[in-house]
């Protein structure tokens, strides 16, 4: 009966573990989208950084512009008084006032224009910047995917090795221990064995076994279950040690059948 329970020991680490990989394979499509969130962040900061700069960009030049149109304002003020269109003093003071709002205008737009250009050349730089954290990005993304799709060759080969596995243990286990297995495994999520600790208690539930039954299961010659969870119970604690008995002195032996002839 203990290689029966080895077997099924084996049979339930092969199971859990083709059922892992299958909810890896599962998986696979969650965990490529889930790696490439981080490029899409660094996407949409680079995209936002670009339309900022794009922005900055049509406001200086719009400020520009705007500042030609004023210099020409000026110009046309200033020739007024070449060309002798000013004929009174009224006249003249009203110039002088139009040419200083004139200049007090351009004086504006100009600060304006410096610090327009001063947040282009700041924007390029932060798009540099997020340019390259976009490029760094999908060199990870790319990385990683290759590296999740990658896996796929090396999961379906173990998983195939484990197939081949189990159908050998299927087949040295005896059918009505399998059939109660594979029973348990459908109720229980998996796991129809649960290992007993050297503290005496089940690894599943976490409930304590009864001390004779823990004894029952450390020799191993029958398929106990756990009487709160069902499961079968095989001894996980310290290896059960066998205390050989010593040989006989040969002397001894020789006078035990000595002993016996007489008798």
């Amino acid at each position: 009966m203990k290689e029966q329970l080895e077997r099924l020991i084996a049979l339930q680490e092969a199971d859990l573990r083709l059922e892992e990989l299958a909810e890896r394979a599962r998986r696979l499509p969650e965990m490529v989208e889930a790696a490439g969130r981080p490029l899409h962040t660094a996407h949409a900061f680079r995209d936002c950084t670009q339309h900022t700069f794009e922005t900055t960009g049509k406001a200086r030049k719009s400020c520009e512009q705007e500042l030609a149109a004023q210099e020409q304002v000026l110009s046309k003020l200033q020739d007024r008084t070449t060309k002798g269109e000013i004929k009174t003093n009224r006249e003249y003071q009203a110039h002088l006032l139009e040419v200083e709002m004139a200049k007090k205008k351009r004086g504006e737009i100009e600060e304006q224009l410096l610090i327009l250009m001063d947040a282009v050349d700041a924007k390029k730089k932060d798009l540099a910047q997020a340019e390259a954290a976009a490029k760094e990005a999908e060199q990870r993304f790319n990385a990683e995917k290759t590296a999740l799709e990658g896996s796929v060759g090396a999961l379906d080969e173990e998983a195939a090795g484990l197939r081949r596995k189990r159908e050998s243990l299927v087949a040295a286990v005896e059918p009505a221990l399998l059939q109660r297995y594979e029973k348990l495994k459908g109720a229980k999520k998996g796991q129809a064995l649960a290992g007993v600790n050297k503290d005496g208690s089940c690894m599943s539930c976490r409930l304590q076994v009864q001390p004779q039954v823990v004894a029952e299961v450390k020799r191993a010659t029958a398929i106990l279950t756990c009487s709160y969870c069902h499961r079968i119970l095989y001894w996980a604690g310290d290896p059960v040690q066998i205390v050989p008995v010593p040989d006989k002195p040969a002397e001894l032996l020789e006078v035990e059948e000595a002993a016996e002839t007489t008798e």
